[in-house]
């Protein structure tokens, strides 16, 4: 059965769901230092679920002989334990994760029998996965008894892989979204549990739209996990024919041949994804165009001696496919 998600959804609260359960769900929430790990699990905890550890990825060193798994050791936390209802969404899942007095295992090989020991003493319901560098085995997807959910920043099938917001800019895609997924050995590949749309705005930066990515899957995932405790979930296959995947974003992917895109898709890429560091380029004609930022774009050819560039005081102008834009 085909499902559509795409209708307006309200923050949820603990009210908002009932379990004919006496406790509340138990969840594993692997993730990492970044804004995209803290909006869900700060989501998670604020509908009154029950996450009894937080798995990181370790550091990469150079020792022989480390441990497949090791708990990580938090200062006491000097803090007040009240609700966190207006923490910022840059936090940090540990700094979290010590408010609440969570468990924090640090993780260098989850296909470890002593890694799969640890976590599956906890006994997990779900385990939640949000922004987490490391493939995850058969082993650990079979630990929680109701699966293991993922927070993807695309409307799966489209756009799988490691940076799906990079190639929603790189696409001139006018509308992405939030997708909560089973996980299964494939990539992002699993049956979708809740999804939905997000408007794209001009000029919005890359971390604007993970901002607003992050906030919605966490209300997503909290949603799904109470639906999946309490057996009320629809999940939807995947259509495999209208998949998509990229990997991770190299050199070339930074370079825009100008006559081939229109200035709308020139200008929201650039102030997409210029926060990366990467130098982006345009082809223009023979030239080779290195911009910072793109300052605005206009629907019709702005021309002057029928150059393909020319200078102003704040910036140039770069006749694209259709339209303009002015790129500093």
């Amino acid at each position: 059965m085909a499902l559509s998600w795409e209708t307006a959804r309200v923050s949820p609260t603990i009210h908002d769901f009932a379990s004919p359960i006496a406790r509340p769900p138990r969840v594993l929430f692997l993730g990492m230092q970044g804004r995209f790990s803290y909006a869900p699990l700060l989501a998670l905890l604020e509908a009154g679920i029950q996450v009894c550890a937080v798995v990181i990825p370790a550091e990469q060193g150079f020792e022989v002989e480390l441990p497949a798994i090791q708990k990580q050791e938090q200062p006491p936390s000097t803090r007040s334990m009240l609700p966190v209802l207006n923490s910022s969404i840059n936090s940090s899942i540990l700094d979290l994760a010590r408010v609440r007095d969570i468990s924090v295992w640090k993780i260098r090989h989850l296909s470890n029998p002593e890694t799969i020991k640890v976590l599956t003493v906890y006994q997990p319901d779900v385990i939640c996965v949000a922004c987490f560098s490391k493939h995850i085995p058969r082993d650990i997807l079979d630990i929680p008894r109701l699966g293991c959910l993922n927070v993807h920043p695309s409307l799966l099938p489209a756009n799988r892989g490691p940076e799906p917001l990079f190639w929603t800019f790189r696409e001139g895609n006018q509308r992405t979204g939030v997708t909560i997924h089973l996980m299964d050995e494939g990539m992002d590949s699993g049956a979708i549990v809740a999804q939905e749309v997000i408007q794209i705005q001009d000029g919005i930066s890359y971390s604007e739209l993970e901002e607003q990515s992050a906030e919605l899957g966490g209300k997503l995932l909290a949603q799904s996990v109470w639906d999946m405790y309490n057996g009320v979930a629809e999940l939807a296959t995947q259509d495999e024919t209208k998949s998509s995947y990229h990997a991770f974003p190299c050199g070339d992917d930074f370079v825009v041949t100008i006559a081939e895109w229109n200035a709308r898709h020139v200008y929201n890429f650039i102030c997409g994804v210029a926060s990366w560091g990467t130098p982006l380029h345009l082809l223009v004609g023979n030239k080779t165009v290195h911009v910072k930022k793109a300052i605005s774009y206009s629907q019709k050819t702005i021309d002057q001696n029928d150059r393909a560039v020319y200078g102003q005081s704040e910036g140039f102008w770069v006749k694209c496919k259709q339209g303009s834009v002015l790129v500093e």
